[in-house]
């Protein structure tokens, strides 16, 4: 069923016992929706929990691992935050499959896999929509609310820079100033801040990119090994797939990451005459027009040829 914003926050004000998901490898939008939306409901009365994700990064960590679940904690509806697809659970959430009372997304990918479905494909990020849920809701904005969601709208648009970016996204981060954050600080962290083993694997993605289709398709890999040497993290590789889209005359930028178990996982980035979401769905994939993603379980070369074989074929086919 699919639901407006006033029927989400109607769900959501006659439920109680709440179990919030994010998707595996998350970001700052489905930290962001989660910790809001926890913190929200709390605010006003509801025991409510987000669900332990064990790939979460020190960046987002203190959006949600706070608001854990007790041992004891048994959820009576189970809400989703920012996932596009079942798929996308991480291993804690595998039992909630075919189980979720409310699916709260962007995605336009998004087939509806809850009993009750509040997706906007036309939301900068997944925050913007749950922003306008809280409201319904009748929560008080505070600063610590304010800031799950404006790390949640700025990290899914670039720090306002993306093409998704929209006036409804400006409008909530200026809600967000007035409640009290530290604009500044966060994009200063967020966009600014950079480890180490950050600065060498931006090195590595630079010095090893291929071009294909006269520089049209830039194709980034990133080794175990490298990653390994480098010393970086989930939270140092986090965005670096956007590196690729900033080379003048790419349009299609593809960027493979070996995972620890040898499997491959893949980010697409375009520009405005590509649809990286048609890309990765020739793979089995999905995500935003700009920004997609997919996984593979087969090795580095399979995956590489797999992927470059898709890009190629949207290419011609939107030329």
């Amino acid at each position: 069923m699919i639901v407006d914003v006033a029927g989400a926050a109607a769900a959501l004000q006659a439920a109680d016992d709440i179990l919030i998901l994010t998707h595996r490898r998350p970001d700052g939008d489905t930290a962001g929706c989660a910790g809001a939306l926890c913190r929200g409901l709390q605010q006003i009365g509801k025991r409510a929990y987000i669900l332990e994700n064990p790939e979460i990064t020190r960046r987002y960590a203190p959006l949600i691992v706070p608001y854990y679940p007790p041992e004891d904690f048994v959820p009576a509806y189970v809400v989703s935050t920012d996932i596009a697809e079942e798929k996308l659970f991480p291993d804690t959430a595998e039992p909630y499959k075919g189980k979720v009372d409310l699916v709260i997304d962007h995605h336009g990918s998004n087939d509806g896999f809850g009993k009750k479905n509040l997706i906007r494909p036309d939301a900068g990020g997944c925050a913007e929509v749950l922003y306008d849920v809280l409201t319904a809701l009748g929560v008080k904005f505070t600063a610590d609310i304010a800031e799950c969601i404006y790390i949640g709208v700025s990290t899914d648009t670039g720090c306002f820079k993306f093409s998704n970016t929209t006036a409804h996204s400006h409008a909530v981060a200026a809600a967000c100033l007035t409640a009290g954050i530290d604009g500044g600080e966060i994009n200063r962290v967020l966009f600014e801040t950079k480890s180490r083993p950050r600065f060498e694997m931006e090195r590595i993605v630079f010095d090893t990119m291929e071009f294909h289709e006269n520089g049209a398709i830039a194709v980034a890999v990133l080794w175990r090994r490298d990653i390994d040497h480098a010393g970086a993290d989930m939270d140092d590789l986090d965005s670096i797939a956007s590196l690729t889209r900033q080379i003048e005359g790419v349009q299609i930028g593809i960027t493979l990451t070996e995972k620890p178990d040898g499997t491959v996982r893949v980010s697409v980035r375009t520009t405005k005459e590509m649809d990286a979401a048609a890309i990765c769905k020739k793979v089995g994939g999905g995500g935003h027009v700009r920004a997609a993603g997919a996984s593979f379980t087969c090795g580095m070369a399979e995956a590489k040829a797999a992927m470059l074989k898709a890009a190629e074929e949207q290419f011609h086919a939107a030329k």
